[in-house]
């Protein structure tokens, strides 16, 4: 799917989330758009396409499962490779969930060491 330079979708309602990965992954080689709401991350998926999606577990309009099942329905292929984030302790349901989909999850705070390694991992599955 990708071209040359792969692109991500990091969706967090934290701006300085928002800055810390977009910095982070930049730097990495990856090009990034950010959304601070689930609205907005499906207006983001609707018109364009990216090979991973970072999102945030608790958003202001809807939480990850929701929007996660919202991408399913809009771009199957990207929903394969979420990473999902979170500073919120899940339920044990939540967590199900995240692995049951086959998505990666990282708790904040989180390494940015780690979210490259996911970040890679999920770039692996179409390798």
């Amino acid at each position: 799917m990708a071209a040359d330079i792969q692109r991500i979708l990091v969706v967090d309602d934290e701006s300085a989330i928002l800055e810390l990965l977009r910095d982070a992954l930049t730097g990495a080689g990856y090009e990034i758009d950010t959304a601070e709401d689930a609205r907005s991350a499906l207006d983001l998926i609707k018109d364009n396409l990216y090979d991973v999606a970072i999102l945030d577990f608790a958003l202001p309009d809807m939480n990850g499962v929701m929007l996660h099942h919202e991408m399913r329905r809009l771009d199957s292929e990207l929903a394969e490779r979420t990473l999902f984030i979170s500073g919120h302790a899940q339920s044990d349901d939540d967590l199900g969930y995240f692995f049951s989909s086959g998505s990666g999850f990282l708790a904040k705070p989180f390494e940015i060491a780690d979210v490259l390694r996911e970040v890679h991992k999920l770039l692996a599955v179409d390798a």
